[in-house]
C-alpha cells in the first residue's frame, strides 16, 4: 500500500543532503517537494491577480436543471475567473455569456472539439483552435456540461454530446453557450486527470471511456509516455543522448525492452519488503562502471504520472554510495504501483563564459506534434534558466529561446545550429517511436478507440558526450506539455499559435474523418489509369463508395465497396443515365450521402444525380457551362457590373466562336485576331487543341478534326461523348497555370497554384510543372482570385475544381474551367508539398462537410517533367534505365506518377497525352531544377527535341 503524503514527509525528513561542497547540510528536497506537493491542488486552481475587471455573474451551472454540480466543480468560477484574467491581460474581449440565446445553427464543419479542463493548462490550444475552427473549439469545465449515449456507430461505445461550452471564436473571442441540439464532439482531450491536476480530480477519466471519437492521449497513453525509463528507451533507438540509467521499477505492467547497446539496466522488483541489499547490490554496481565513475554527480529521480515538475529529486556526489543507496531505498518505499526509481548520471551543465553565469545553468524543452499525416513535427524551443546545482523546470524558471540562451553562454552560431538540427531531428524520431509503439497496443491498453498521442515535449541539459557539447534528452511528457510554450507565446505575441498548430490541425482532420466515417458516397465513373489512386486511398476516409462504371474490368470494380456497371458513355442522354442510376440504387437499397465524379466526362452526369437526390454538388447547370468552352467564356463576358471587392469578371475572359462550317470561320475572324486556337468545346489533356497562324490553316485544321475526332471511340475519355463541337478562341499570350480550388457553398476554402513549363512547338500537351508557383504573391493572389470568380460566376459554388489560366502582361486570363479535381500528378504534389489531400476534400465536400484549411505554406517545392511515348519510349523501356529510375523511386529521390498503363496507349503523335512524370523535391527552386536536369540526363530524357533547359526556363 502507497503512503499518505503526510506519512511520506515524515518518512523522508530523516534524509540529509549535502551542499556542492559535501560539507554542509541543507533542507531537504524531499521534504520540500513533497509540501509543494501537497500544495498544489490548490494553486491549480487559485486565480493570480488581485483585480476582477470582468463580470461574474455568469451562468456556469449545468444545462439541465435536473443536475447539480457535483463535489469535483467546487472550483469551477476559479477556472471561468482564470480565463478571464488572461483574456483580460492579454487585450481580449471578455467571454460573452449567451446562454439566453441559445445557438441553434448546426456546424457544416462537423467539428466539435471537446476540451475537460481548468484553461490554466491549456489556453494555447484553445486560443489556436478559435484561430483555425472559430466555434469549434469547445471548452468544458465541468463533465455536468456533457452527456454520454450509446453510439450508433459501434456495439459497446459511446458518443460524447456537449450540451454547454464555453466557445473560441475568432481573435480570441468567447462565448457560454448552450446547444439545444447537443453537439456530438468529433475530438476529446481530457485534462481532469490526478496528475495533470496534481490529485484535485479525477472525474474525466470516466466521462473518456469507451468514446467512438478520437481523443489525445488517453489517461492510459499517458501512462507509458510519462514512463521515464520508456522514454529512455524510445531515446536509444532513436539514436538520441540520454544519461546512463540503473531503474527500480515496483510491478510494471508491461516489459522494457531493452537495446542491447543501451546504456541501461532494469531492475523488476515484486515488493518492497527483504529488499535493501538486492537494490543496493545493484545501486553500488551501477556506480562502479567506469562509464558512469567519470561523472561528478549522480541523480536519484522517481518515475511516474504523478511525479513531475522535478520533485523529490535528488543529487549526490557519484563517491557518496550510502547516501545514494539510502535516497533509492527510502524514494522506493513512496512509490504506487507501475512506479520506478531512476539512478542516472547527472550531465555538468555548459560552463558559461560569462563569470556572472558561472552559478547557473538551463534546462531546453522542445515540443513535437503529429501532423494530419502521422509525421511528427518539432514546432518550438525554450529554455529556463536556473541555478545549476538544483533541478531546474517550469515552474522554477522564465521560457525564453535557445538561440537568446545560447548567445548568454557565448556559443558560435554554427554550433548552436548544429545542435538545434539534431534536437529537432531527434525529438522527431523520438515522437516516431512513440507513434510505432502505439500501432502495436490494442484497443484496451491504449484506453479507446480514437485514443493515440499527437503531442509531446521532452527535456533536454546540454554536457558533454564523447569529448563534444551534445543535448542530453532527460525525460518525454505527454499532452499537458504546453505550459512552457503557453507562456513563452504569451511574453511574445508574434509567435503565438507556434506550438500547438500543426496539433490543432490534426485534431480538425481528425474531427472531420469521424464525421465521414461509414457515409456513402457514389463515384460516376472509375476513370483512367492516371487514378488508380482514388481507389488505393478512399479506405482510408472511412467512406462506402459505390462506383458507377460501363467497365467491369476497370481498376476500381474489385476495390470499391460496391460496383453497378452502366453504360453512360453517350452523354448527350445524361438526364436518363441519371434516372436510371438513382433507380437502380433505390431498388439496391443503398442510401446515398453524397455523388462525385473525378472524370472530366462525367461532371455533368454527375452534378444531374446532386440535383435529383438533393445533394451538394456543384448543380446540372454550371456543370454543363463548365465543360462547355464557349459557354464559359462567354457567360464571363457577360459579367461587366462592378464589384467592390473584386475586379470585373469580364476581365478574364476571351473571345471564342463556335466553328461549324467555313462561313463560321470567316464571322469568327472578324472578331478574332490571328495567330489563334482551335479546340474542341468539350475537349481535355489538351487533345484536340491546335495552333492556326491563318485562315485556311484553320479551315485545314478543323475539317481534319471534325474527321478524326467523332466520338468517345477515337479518342475515349477527352469529351467526345458530349459532341466534337469546335471553337475558335483568341491566343493567350504568357505563362500557363494550374489553380486547384476547393469551395464550399460560394466561400474560397483553399487554393494550389502551380506552374507548367512551355507545351511542345505545334501543340499543346504538357511538359513540365512546379509547385509551389515561383509568382511573385501579388500575381498569386490575382490567380487565385480570378480562379474563385470565374467558378462562381458560372455557378460552380460548392466543389473541388481545376481551373487553368494564364497570366499575361495585364493579368490572368481563363483558358478552361474543369469542373472536377486536378488530375495527373496534382493531388499527390499537393499533398507532399502542402499536407492537403484534395481526393479528401472532394469526397467530404460531397457529403456536406466544410473542410477547414487553416495553413497553405509549402513544405518544399517539386518540380517536375512530364514523359512522352513519342519521345522517350526507347529510354524508358532500356533496362537499364529502368532500374535506375527503380532505385530513385524507391530512395525518394524523385516521385513518379505515371498517367498510361503502357507506353502504346498515349495516342498518335498529334494528339498524345502524356505517358508518366518524374519530380523532384528540395527546398530550393534552383537546386531542384539543376537535380532534374541531371536525373533527365541520366536517364537520356533530356533530348534536342526535348530540351530540359528550354522547358524549365519559366521557372526562376
Amino acid at each position: 500500500m502507497s503512503l499518505s503524503t503526510e506519512e511520506s514527509i515524515s518518512l523522508m525528513s530523516n534524509l540529509i543532503l549535502k551542499d556542492k561542497d559535501n560539507s554542509l547540510p541543507i533542507k531537504n528536497h524531499i521534504l520540500q517537494k513533497q509540501e509543494e506537493l501537497a500544495h498544489k491542488a490548490v494553486e491549480y486552481t487559485t486565480t493570480c491577480g488581485s483585480y476582477t475587471a470582468w463580470d461574474t455573474d455568469v451562468d456556469l451551472s449545468p444545462p439541465d436543471p435536473s443536475v447539480s454540480l457535483n463535489k469535483d466543480d467546487v472550483n469551477i468560477q476559479d477556472y471561468y475567473n482564470a480565463l478571464q484574467y488572461s483574456l483580460f491581460e492579454n487585450n481580449l474581449p471578455e467571454t460573452f455569456d449567451r446562454t439566453k440565446q441559445p445557438r441553434t445553427r448546426k456546424r457544416d464543419t462537423e467539428v466539435a472539439i471537446v476540451v475537460l479542463a481548468s484553461p490554466v493548462e491549456c489556453l494555447a490550444i484553445l486560443l489556436e483552435g478559435g484561430r483555425q475552427c472559430p466555434g469549434d473549439m469547445l471548452l468544458v469545465l465541468s463533465p455536468t456540461w456533457v452527456v454520454k449515449e450509446k453510439s450508433n456507430k459501434s456495439e459497446g461505445l459511446h458518443s460524447l454530446l456537449v450540451k454547454k461550452a464555453i466557445v473560441f471564436d475568432r481573435s480570441g473571442t468567447t462565448y457560454v453557450d448552450v446547444f439545444p441540439t447537443p453537439r456530438r464532439c468529433s475530438y476529446f482531450v481530457n485534462f481532469f486527470t490526478k496528475a495533470i491536476t496534481d490529485g484535485q480530480r479525477n472525474d474525466g477519466v470516466e466521462l473518456e471511456q469507451d468514446l467512438d471519437c478520437p481523443m489525445s492521449s488517453s489517461v492510459e497513453l499517458c501512462k507509458y509516455v510519462d514512463d521515464k525509463l520508456l522514454s529512455r528507451i524510445w531515446m536509444a533507438e532513436a539514436g538520441v543522448n540520454y544519461p546512463e540509467t540503473l531503474a527500480i521499477a515496483y510491478k510494471p505492467s508491461y516489459e522494457y525492452n531493452i537495446p542491447e547497446d543501451a546504456n541501461m539496466k532494469v531492475l523488476i522488483v515484486e515488493n518492497k519488503d527483504g529488499i535493501d541489499n538486492y537494490v543496493e547490490e545493484n545501486v553500488r554496481q551501477f556506480l562502479n562502471m567506469e562509464r558512469v565513475r567519470s561523472f561528478e554527480k549522480i541523480v536519484v529521480k522517481p518515475s511516474g504520472t504523478m511525479w513531475h515538475g522535478s520533485r523529490c529529486v535528488t543529487f549526490h556526489k557519484v563517491k557518496n554510495v550510502e547516501e545514494i543507496c539510502k535516497a533509492v531505498l527510502d524514494l522506493l518505499t513512496l512509490l504506487e504501483l507501475e512506479n520506478t526509481v531512476l539512478v542516472e548520471t547527472f550531465y555538468q551543465p555548459v560552463e558559461a563564459a560569462n563569470p556572472e553565469l558561472a552559478d547557473y545553468s538551463f534546462r531546453w524543452r522542445t515540443n513535437v506534434c503529429r501532423r494530419v499525416d502521422d509525421t511528427p513535427i518539432t514546432t518550438q524551443m525554450v529554455c529556463g534558466i536556473g541555478l545549476k546545482h538544483q533541478p531546474i523546470n517550469g515552474d522554477n524558471t522564465i521560457p525564453q529561446t535557445f538561440e537568446t540562451t545560447m548567445k548568454m553562454w557565448n556559443m558560435e552560431e554554427d554550433e548552436m545550429n548544429r545542435l538545434l538540427d539534431k534536437v529537432s531531428t531527434g525529438s522527431e524520431k523520438i515522437m516516431e517511436r512513440i507513434i510505432e509503439y502505439e500501432r502495436g497496443l490494442s484497443t484496451d491498453i491504449k484506453g479507446g478507440v480514437g485514443a493515440r498521442t499527437e503531442l509531446i515535449g521532452i527535456d533536454y541539459v546540454l554536457g558533454m558526450v564523447d569529448g563534444q557539447l551534445e543535448a542530453v534528452g532527460i525525460e518525454v511528457n505527454s499532452h499537458d506539455c504546453t505550459i512552457n510554450c503557453q507562456l513563452f507565446e504569451f511574453l511574445n505575441p508574434h509567435r503565438q499559435g507556434e506550438a500547438v498548430k500543426p496539433l490543432v490541425e490534426t485534431m480538425i482532420r481528425r474531427s472531420q474523418l469521424f464525421a465521414m466515417q461509414d457515409k456513402t458516397v457514389v463515384v460516376v465513373g472509375a476513370g483512367g489509369f492516371s487514378k488508380k489512386f482514388i481507389w488505393e486511398s478512399f479506405k482510408s476516409f472511412g467512406i462506402n463508395v459505390v462506383l458507377v462504371e460501363p467497365n467491369k474490368s476497370c481498376f476500381g470494380a474489385s476495390r470499391c465497396t460496391k460496383f453497378i456497371q452502366y453504360d453512360f458513355l453517350d452523354h448527350k442522354q445524361d438526364e436518363a443515365h441519371a434516372t436510371a442510376i438513382i433507380k437502380i440504387l433505390k431498388d439496391e437499397g443503398i442510401d446515398v450521402d453524397g455523388c462525385v465524379t473525378f472524370w472530366e466526362d462525367c461532371g455533368p452526369l454527375a452534378a444531374t444525380i446532386c440535383d435529383m437526390l438533393k445533394l451538394n454538388g456543384p448543380g446540372k447547370r454550371p456543370a454543363l457551362i463548365a465543360k462547355r468552352k464557349s459557354w464559359t467564356q462567354n457567360v464571363l463576358r457577360s459579367r461587366t457590373g462592378d464589384i467592390p471587392h473584386f475586379p470585373r469578371s469580364h476581365l478574364y475572359s476571351s473571345i471564342c466562336c463556335s466553328i461549324k462550317s467555313e462561313e463560321d470561320v470567316d464571322k469568327a475572324l472578324e472578331k478574332i485576331r490571328l495567330p489563334a486556337v482551335l479546340k474542341l468545346e468539350y475537349g481535355s489533356s489538351g487533345v484536340g487543341v491546335k495552333p492556326v497562324a491563318d485562315r485556311v490553316e484553320c479551315i485545314n485544321i478543323w475539317q481534319q478534326l471534325s474527321s478524326i475526332l467523332q466520338n468517345d471511340e477515337d479518342h475515349p475519355g477527352v469529351g467526345l461523348g458530349h459532341g466534337n463541337d469546335i471553337m475558335l478562341m483568341e491566343r493567350i499570350d504568357g505563362t500557363e497555370h494550374d489553380i486547384d480550388i476547393i469551395i464550399f457553398q460560394r466561400q474560397l476554402i483553399g487554393a494550389f497554384v502551380s506552374d507548367n513549363g512551355p507545351c511542345r512547338t505545334g501543340s499543346y500537351t504538357e511538359t513540365a510543372a512546379l509547385l509551389p508557383t515561383c509568382l511573385p504573391l501579388d500575381r498569386r493572389g490575382q490567380l487565385i482570385t480570378s480562379a474563385y470568380q470565374c467558378c462562381t460566376e458560372i455557378g460552380l459554388v460548392t466543389g473541388v475544381f481545376n481551373v487553368e489560366m494564364k497570366m499575361t502582361k495585364t493579368g490572368p486570363k481563363l483558358i478552361e474551367i474543369n469542373a472536377r479535381m486536378g488530375g495527373f500528378y496534382l493531388r499527390d504534389w499537393i499533398k507532399t508539398c502542402y499536407g492537403h489531400d484534395l481526393l479528401l476534400y472532394a469526397f467530404m465536400v460531397s457529403l456536406g462537410i466544410r473542410p477547414v484549411i487553416s495553413s497553405v505554406q509549402p513544405k518544399c517545392t517539386l518540380m517536375g517533367m512530364m514523359c512522352l511515348s513519342s519521345v522517350h519510349k526507347q529510354q524508358l523501356k532500356n533496362p537499364n534505365s529502368l532500374k535506375f529510375l527503380n532505385a530513385l523511386v524507391s530512395g525518394n529521390i524523385v516521385r513518379y506518377n505515371q498517367m498510361e498503363p503502357s507506353l502504346d496507349e498515349c495516342g498518335s503523335e498529334n494528339d498524345e497525352e502524356p505517358f508518366a512524370n518524374i519530380a523532384v523535391m528540395d527546398k530550393n527552386l534552383e537546386t531542384a531544377k539543376a537535380k532534374l536536369i541531371n536525373i533527365g540526363n541520366a536517364l537520356g530524357l533530356n533530348t534536342n527535341n526535348y530540351d530540359y533547359n528550354y522547358l524549365l526556363s519559366h521557372f526562376k
